[in-house]
């Protein structure tokens, strides 16, 4: 008597199953009606058609109704697998997919329920073991699904990633056709034209030296690309405005762990690579360990990073021996002419910014004058040191 009752709803499953499944066209339309009516997702024909739903509803309701009379072994999982990667790639919410489970297992359960009344020597009792079996199959389609989901959407996101770092490589390369480089900017939703800079980080090997620099921009309506290389973080940031630079740089000093250098505001996106070179100077140009360096975007910079090896060439022969001298003298003496040429050839304005008299001033530029062989009194001379002064403070270099 013990072994009659399993037998017995397994019996009863088996007649409820078989009624069930004469009537499963219409079952799936009222679990497809259901499922437009109560979901806006579904009402929409843009990510899931009708079509693909209804073959979603008829793969998983066909599955399920037969798993009942399946015995004790594990149900299908297959479908709920299939449909979880199929919403991922159509970019469908989770929990609309999820939503449209639970509102699918409650009209499968409801039209049961009803066929069940309709057929004779179905026991109540079976009924309630059903639905612990209906339930329990809910749990596990759901968590299949949403595994499968997550699965795709990872590997989705991976696959993006991919290739976005590809097109950002493509625009900072500087040598795409102006066809491709429309494409190349639609895709990564950046203009042509506007305000941009490129940015370049320091990176250790896997690690993202400015984890949160993307959203962070974005709170300032700043839209940013980025791709991590294996020393290097490249970014380049479409500023829409030039007046948003200060607050840019001021974000990146915010979120830098290290090294990072930036190029100066340009204009147009072809001019992406350029940028860059110039970016790379003003990080391997940067004097200390941790913090921001932008490029000095003055004509006389940009024409020296045109060629800077010729110009560090330059700057060697026109300094000469006063690059000879310890580092801390030869670094005051530099710093001393740059503010000197910043305040117009001015002592006193000099004197007055470096927080020295005047004459300190004067007898720094005459030592200056005396280790170059130049004299600050006639105009090329003058053009020369501004010029390998500037180079020999812009350019990457060793100090000897």
């Amino acid at each position: 008597m013990a072994e009659s009752t399993p037998i017995r709803h397994r019996e009863a499953t088996e007649l409820l199953v078989a009624a069930v499944q004469e009537r499963m066209p219409a079952l799936l339309d009222a679990v497809v009606t259901r499922i437009r009516a109560e979901i806006p997702l579904y009402q929409r024909d843009d990510i899931v058609t009708v079509d693909e739903l209804r073959a979603s509803v008829a793969h998983n309701v066909e599955f399920i109704v037969a798993g009942l009379v399946g015995g004790t072994g594990q149900p299908d999982l297959n479908p709920p697998r299939t449909t979880g990667r199929a919403r991922a790639a159509q970019g469908a919410p989770l929990v609309e997919m999820l939503t449209a489970y639970r509102v699918g297992f409650a009209e499968t359960w409801t039209r049961m329920i009803a066929t069940a009344r309709t057929v004779a020597d179905i026991p109540d009792d079976a009924l309630v073991d059903l639905a612990g079996t209906v339930f329990g199959l809910q749990n596990a389609y759901c968590d299949a699904a949403t595994d499968a989901y997550r699965d795709e959407a990872h590997h989705l996101a991976r696959t993006r990633e991919r290739e976005r770092a590809v097109l950002v490589e493509a625009v900072l390369a500087g040598t795409s056709a102006q066809g491709t480089l429309w494409e190349v900017a639609q895709a990564l939703r950046l203009p042509l034209d506007g305000a941009f800079l490129v940015v370049v980080a320091r990176a250790e090997l896997g690690h993202d030296p400015m984890p949160r620099i993307e959203p962070a921009l974005a709170v300032l309506d700043v839209s940013s690309v980025w791709r991590l290389e294996t020393e290097y973080f490249l970014g380049l940031v479409s500023l829409g405005k030039r007046s948003r630079a200060t607050s840019v740089l001021g974000s990146l000093g915010t979120h830098a762990t290290g090294l990072v250098g930036v190029s100066p505001v340009f204009a147009e996106l072809r001019q992406a690579g350029w940028a860059l070179r110039l970016a790379r100077l003003a990080l391997d140009s940067h004097p200390g360990t941790i913090g921001v360096e932008q490029f000095r975007d003055r004509p006389l910079n940009v024409l020296l990073a045109a060629a800077p090896h010729a110009a560090l060439d330059t700057a060697r022969e026109v300094l000469s021996n006063l690059l000879t001298l310890p580092a801390d003298d030869r670094e005051t003496l530099l710093r001393t002419f740059d503010v000197w040429v910043d305040c117009g050839g001015s002592a006193p304005e000099a004197g007055a910014a470096l927080y020295c008299h005047p004459n300190t001033v004067r007898y720094r530029l005459r030592r200056i004058e005396t280790s170059t062989g130049r004299s600050l009194s006639a105009p090329a001379d003058v053009a020369e040191l501004v010029a390998s002064i500037r180079a020999w403070n812009q350019l990457p270099h060793s100090n000897a």
